[in-house]
C-alpha cells in the first residue's frame, strides 16, 4: 500500500506533463480559440466559475487563488473551514509539496552566480570519501539533479520498505538512509541522456547545497529567497502563530490526515506557504532587476533540458502551448495538500492554487487543469477593473 500511495503522490508531476501536452491541448482550435478572446474584465468572475466543481465535489475544502496581472494582485478564498463557513484567504498557511523544488533549483543558481557551486561539479566533490560510490552515480552532476536527468529513481528504496509510516513517510529518512541508498542505487538510464522526476535527486541537491555552504537548508533558502522577497511566511518549520494559521489537511476521501515532516528530503518537498507570500515571489519571478535573488531566478528559468516528457530548467517545468503561450509552472502534491503555481512571462502573469485536499494521492489532476486554465485567462481577460471600459 505505502509504495503504492509514495508512488502515486510523485506520479502527479509525469502525468500533469504527459496530460498538458496531449488529451488537455486542443491543438489549432484552442490556440484560435485563446487568439480570439476579448478583455471581459471579469477575471475574477471566471475564477468563481472555475472553482465552483471543485468546491462543490469536496466537503470542508478550503481553497485560496491568487492572481497577479501586470502589477494588479488578485486573492479570492473558497470553500469553508469551520461551522461559522468561513474561507481561507491570503494568509492561510498550506503544504507546497514540490513547489518547494523551485526554491532549491533558484538557490542552486545563486550558489553558482556566487561561485560557491558549479552546475557541471559532480556529486562525489561534495560527498564524504566515506560514501562509496560506484563510478557512473559519482559522476552525476548537479545540473542532473536540478533538471530531473540523474537517472536516479523517483523514490530511494529505504522509503519503498512496510516499515515507513505512510502517513508521514518522510520524517524518519535521514542523511544515512540517502548515503545507503547512494552506495546500492541501481540508475535507471545513463545520466544527462533522458528525465525522470525524481524527489531521491532533488533532495540530494539541497543536501548537497547544505553541506557546501554549511547552512542548513531551511536557512539557506530563507536567506536566498525568503528574506530578500518578504516572504516571512514561508518556511518548513511553524511558529506557534503560524500554526493557527495552518489549513488542515484531508485525504482524497475527505477525511483529515497528518502533515508530513521531512528530514534530508526537505529540499524536495517540505516547504509551507501562503497565497500572499506565492504572489511576492510569482512577482519576482517575472520581474528583472540586478538583484541576486531576480538574477537567480532568471537563471533558474532558463531551458536546460528537453525530451518527449517536456522541457525543464533548474527545477521549473516549461510548457508551450497553442496560441503562443510559454508557461513556467510547477506543481505539488502531499497527504492532504495539492498546489499549482505557474507565470507567463510575455503576458507578466502569474498564478498561484492552495487546496487542503490531497488530489495527487488519487490522480486527481482537477487542480492543475484549473490553473493552466487560469493562467490562460490571466493572459487575456483583466482583473475588475476601478472603472469600466467605455464601451
Amino acid at each position: 500500500m505505502l509504495r503504492f500511495w509514495l508512488y502515486a503522490a510523485l506520479a502527479i508531476m509525469t502525468a500533469t506533463i504527459a496530460l498538458f501536452s496531449s488529451s488537455f491541448i486542443s491543438g489549432k482550435i484552442q490556440a484560435l480559440q485563446y487568439q480570439a478572446m476579448t478583455d471581459t474584465y471579469d477575471l475574477k468572475a471566471r475564477v468563481e466559475q472555475l472553482t465552483a466543481d471543485y468546491i462543490a465535489q469536496r466537503e470542508n475544502v478550503g481553497l485560496v487563488v491568487g492572481i497577479y496581472q501586470r502589477g494588479q494582485e488578485s486573492v479570492q478564498g473558497f470553500g469553508r473551514l469551520n461551522q461559522a463557513n468561513t474561507p481561507p484567504d491570503g494568509t492561510s498557511i498550506y503544504e507546497i509539496g514540490s513547489i518547494t523544488k523551485l526554491f532549491t533549483g533558484i538557490t542552486l543558481a545563486a550558489l553558482e552566480q556566487t561561485g560557491q557551486v558549479g552546475l557541471d561539479d559532480p556529486i562525489a566533490d561534495y560527498l564524504s570519501p566515506e560514501v562509496s560510490l560506484s563510478p557512473e552515480v559519482a559522476a552525476i552532476t548537479l545540473q542532473q539533479l536540478a533538471t530531473h536527468t540523474s537517472g536516479l529513481p523517483r523514490l530511494p528504496d529505504t522509503l519503498l520498505t512496510d516499515s515507513v509510516d505512510e502517513t508521514n513517510p518522510y520524517r524518519d529518512y535521514t542523511a544515512s538512509d540517502l548515503y545507503q541508498d547512494l552506495e546500492q542505487v541501481r540508475l535507471t538510464y545513463p545520466p544527462g541522456t533522458a528525465s525522470e522526476y525524481s524527489n531521491f535527486g532533488m533532495g540530494l541537491l539541497g543536501h548537497l547545497l547544505e553541506l557546501r555552504t554549511n547552512i542548513p537548508y531551511e536557512e539557506l533558502v530563507r536567506e536566498t529567497i525568503g528574506t530578500p522577497l518578504d516572504m516571512a511566511d514561508t518556511t518548513i518549520a511553524l511558529s506557534p502563530e503560524q500554526q493557527q494559521r495552518l489549513i488542515p489537511g484531508h485525504s482524497p476521501d475527505g477525511h483529515l490526515t497528518s502533515n508530513w515532516d521531512f528530514d534530508v528530503l526537505a529540499p524536495a518537498g517540505a516547504f509551507r506557504s501562503t497565497a500572499n507570500d506565492m504572489l511576492r515571489f510569482i512577482q519576482a519571478s517575472l520581474t528583472q532587476t540586478n538583484m541576486p535573488v531576480f538574477q537567480a531566478i532568471v537563471r533558474s528559468q532558463q531551458l536546460e533540458f528537453s525530451d518527449r516528457n517536456g522541457d525543464v530548467g533548474l527545477a521549473w517545468q516549461i510548457l508551450e502551448l497553442p496560441g503562443d503561450l510559454t508557461f513556467h509552472w510547477h506543481n505539488g502534491g502531499t497527504g492532504g495538500y495539492v498546489s499549482f503555481m505557474g507565470i507567463d512571462k510575455t503576458h507578466q502573469t502569474g498564478v498561484i492554487l492552495l487546496s487542503n485536499y490531497g488530489d495527487a494521492v488519487a490522480g486527481d489532476f482537477s487542480l492543475d487543469r484549473m490553473g493552466v486554465e487560469l493562467l490562460k485567462f490571466a493572459s487575456k481577460i483583466s482583473l475588475e477593473p476601478e472603472v469600466a471600459p467605455l464601451p
